[in-house]
């Protein structure tokens, strides 16, 4: 199994110096953070000490992401780091990145792809940001002496703690333990990118470990809350109002028909609490997870899973291979995740990856088109199967045939799918 690089993500943020005297919050100095933004003190405390910059026009575009390289440029620029001379280990790393990237890569920060890149424009995520930024306080040993009872334990509070990469555990829970990162509606959402306003919390929190007289920079109390993708503020992992409700009917019904009538008839290890989760974790509705299931594994199940499942990997390791959130999440056995649906961690494990593939592959192209009441199986199909692959044709028949199918008992059983 590969390794991922681990970093982390904000947007087009330049470093001019190093952290100096800890600023008080004053009048913002970019016109779209406002004082009411949670993140206005961290932006501000980091503009007053010189390592950020604003966009050319005078905003911070607080809800923008970041690439990797200018990611590891504001923490060597933090840490005040002597630059590295040293020619580049990265193919595609150009002058503007290549003596952070260099310096980083000599501390220990980082490592690149087994390809030779380093990706420096890419988006990084919000568990690659722990890593990072565990390491940059030279905390990466204290992170990997956390035993697995305890890394648990910190994690599980959250709804999609098994969507954090194997890789990253012990550094994700060290960041939540030391307060530089927290949860956002009770989750870690590990893969999305991080904004910009959200970097600025982690940095700020980070200089309040090194300096704990610093005000405002502590994770607890207010500090606790960032800022979501969308730009609202979210509330952590502590507001149970976020977490869904155990005890709902309509939910215990659902996953109850899922049980006896798709999965237990089929041997299947997946439950439809997993497939509830996974609606929770990733927004992919049941019956999309459902269908596709049905379709290429017949629900997971190694003995009645389609060809399909076996000879092509449930459509993404054929495409992508196993640097996908597939091969992230499996053991090193793992050929296709139809045919060793088993050879993940856990059969949870096993969802979780299905999630992360339909979320975030091809770009979250398969997002809007899952999340239709009525999915476009044709578009999702050409892409995921492949429209010039034969029997092409038939495989959309069989998407709409499972669909209307798992309505129809849905329907005869009281539920809705």
């Amino acid at each position: 199994m590969k390794k991922r690089l681990t970093l982390l993500t904000i947007a087009t943020l330049f470093i001019a110096g190093a952290f100096a005297v800890p600023a008080q919050a004053q009048t913002s100095s970019f016109a779209d953070v406002s004082e009411a933004n949670p993140a206005h003190n961290a932006i501000q405390y980091l503009a007053d000490n010189s390592i950020i910059t604003g966009l050319d026009n005078g905003t911070f575009d607080p809800n923008g992401a970041v690439g990797r390289g200018q990611a590891v440029k504001i923490l060597v620029g933090w840490r005040a780091e002597q630059l590295s001379a040293s020619s580049s280990h990265f193919t595609d790393v150009d002058p503007t990145y290549q003596p952070y990237v260099e310096t980083a890569l000599a501390k220990g920060w980082l490592a690149g792809y087994p390809d030779g890149t380093f990706r420096p424009y890419d988006s990084v995520t919000r568990e690659q940001t722990a890593i990072l930024v565990d390491k940059s306080l030279g905390l990466g040993d204290q992170a990997l002496a956390l035993t697995a009872p305890q890394i648990a334990a910190t994690l599980s509070p959250f709804l999609d703690a098994v969507a954090v990469s194997p890789s990253a555990r012990a550094y994700v829970a060290l960041a939540i333990q030391k307060g530089l990162i927290t949860g956002d509606s009770g989750r870690l959402t590990p893969l999305d990118p991080m904004t910009r306003a959200q970097f600025s919390m982690v940095v700020f929190r980070a200089a309040g470990v090194l300096d704990p007289t610093l005000a405002g920079a502590s994770g607890s109390g207010t500090g606790d809350q960032v800022l979501s993708d969308s730009g609202t503020t979210a509330t952590t992992v502590a507001d149970a109002s976020a977490q869904p409700d155990p005890v709902d009917p309509r939910r215990q019904a659902l996953a109850q028909f899922m049980d006896q009538d798709l999965f237990q008839p089929h041997n299947s290890a997946v439950t439809g609490d997993m497939v509830l989760q996974n609606a929770d974790w990733y927004g992919i509705p049941p019956l999309s997870q459902l269908v596709i299931m049905a379709a290429e594994t017949s629900l997971g199940d190694p003995v009645l899973g389609g060809s399909l499942a076996r000879h092509n990997n449930f459509g993404c390791m054929r495409y992508h291979g196993a640097d996908t959130v597939w091969g992230q999440l499996s053991d090193a056995r793992i050929l296709v995740a139809g045919k060793d649906w088993y050879s993940f961690p856990s059969p949870q494990a096993g969802m979780t990856a299905f999630g992360r593939y339909l979320k975030s592959g091809v770009d979250g192209f398969y997002v809007s088109i899952l999340d239709s009441p009525n999915p476009d199986w044709h578009r999702f199909a050409a892409v995921y199967y492949g429209s010039d692959v034969s029997g092409f044709s038939s495989y959309v028949s069989r998407l709409y045939a499972i669909q209307a199918s798992f309505r129809a008992q849905a329907k005869a059983s009281g539920v809705s799918l």
